[in-house]
């Protein structure tokens, strides 16, 4: 599909929206055009992190607990992706306002006022490097809407609405994620009956620009070598988002204290210092400045406009835009999709499952249901 538009045209067009949408060629980044070598000289030999993971079939996704860290420059990364088939390697999730602080050849080129985003700012930008099988298992993200700007190689979405069953999980705890059981890297066909068929499925290639919207599930895996950049939005909901996330971090941090010994099952390594090294007091502190921002933006909204959208005061030249929604995969598809992804592995690796009761406990006790009825009752309590 194609329309006449601005940059305030096309924000509205994704403010709007509410199923994914690719955008193609709006963003005219220069470093699409990079060559790998290109990148190996603009991060200039800075030392990276990445999670190892294997290119096995395993009987769970591969939580980051499991995939240890690396360490090396860019020029490490491409020779260890050369040498190494059956491993990948993943620098992902990598804030760009904590990476390649000084790196002013990178940060000129992200610019998102193209999409009518100005006010977004490389320090707001997030960046993804990985080789060929690197991937992040299925999961959902509490806050914001997702803009991700496809820079090199090429990568597999799938996306799913939030009401999809695909057994949410808040084991291991990531702060604003909800993960998936299910393992879409190398899935057992048979989990899957009757659990989903809303599933869409896409390919990112340079130059694209993938408009995740509010808490649509979505698996992501590399084809290739593959470089990307997002950006998280603000949306309407995140005030609310963030009494839950306070309720859950309450829940898990008392965990953390009654089964201490089950803290690596329980928590990503990211998590350890976030939810050890703080005492319940301040957790229930945060809980209780959540709900009041909730009750007083509750008030204040009777009445309101839930979403404005924006208008210039001078008139931007348009443009003709392509871009194009994600049609839904057939049952048939996505099973044949499933088999696929399986029947590509010929070793499979057995991992340890953690489970306890302690584990099922809080899982069952962070569940989404149950977190959005307590959050819902304690709105109702001060309305």
């Amino acid at each position: 599909m194609t329309l006449q538009a601005n940059s305030e045209d096309l924000k509205n067009l994704l403010l709007e929206k509410n199923e994914p949408i690719i955008i193609k060629s709006v963003l005219k980044w220069d470093m699409l055009n990079w060559t790998l070598n290109d990148w190996k000289t603009a991060l200039n030999n800075e030392e990276m992190e990445f999670r190892c993971g294997i290119n096995e079939k395993t009987n769970q996704p591969q939580w980051e607990r499991n995939t240890p860290t690396l360490k090396g420059d860019f020029e490490y990364f491409l020779d260890f992706t050369e040498k190494n088939e059956k491993k990948w390697l993943y620098f992902d999730y990598k804030q760009l306002n904590a990476w390649f602080s000084n790196n002013e050849k990178l940060r000129q080129e992200i610019d998102w006022s193209s999409l009518g985003f100005p006010d977004i700012k490389p320090d707001d930008s997030t960046i993804w490097i990985g080789s060929k099988g690197a991937h992040t298992s299925c999961h959902m993200d509490c806050y914001g809407f997702n803009l991700v700007h496809q820079i090199y190689g090429s990568k597999l979405w799938l996306l799913f609405p939030p009401e999809e069953n695909l057994k949410p999980t808040r084991v291991p705890y990531e702060e604003s994620s909800i993960y998936s059981k299910f393992n879409f890297f190398s899935p057992q066909t048979d989990d899957f009956q009757g659990n989903t068929n809303k599933c869409r499925k896409c390919i990112l290639n340079p130059g694209d620009v993938l408009f995740v919207p509010h808490k649509w599930w979505h698996y992501v895996e590399n084809l290739e070598t593959s470089i990307t950049i997002n950006a998280w939005c603000p949306s309407k909901e995140d005030d609310e988002e963030r009494l839950q996330e306070s309720i859950v971090q309450f829940f898990i941090k008392q965990m953390s204290l009654l089964a201490s010994e089950e803290t690596d099952a329980l928590l990503n390594p990211n998590m350890d210092e976030l939810i050890i090294e703080n005492d319940s007091s301040s957790f229930l502190d945060t809980l209780l400045k959540c709900k009041d921002i909730c009750s007083k933006n509750n008030k204040n909204k009777r009445g309101k406009r839930e979403r404005e959208l924006t208008k210039r005061e001078v008139e931007e030249e348009t443009r003709l835009v392509s871009y194009e929604t994600i049609p839904v995969l057939s049952k048939e598809d996505f099973i044949l999709f499933l088999q696929q992804q399986s029947n590509r592995f010929h070793n499979s690796i057995d991992v340890q499952k953690n489970t306890s009761d302690n584990l099922e406990l809080i899982d069952s006790i962070t569940n989404p249901q149950v977190i959005n009825l307590i959050k819902d009752i304690l709105l109702k309590h001060v309305r």
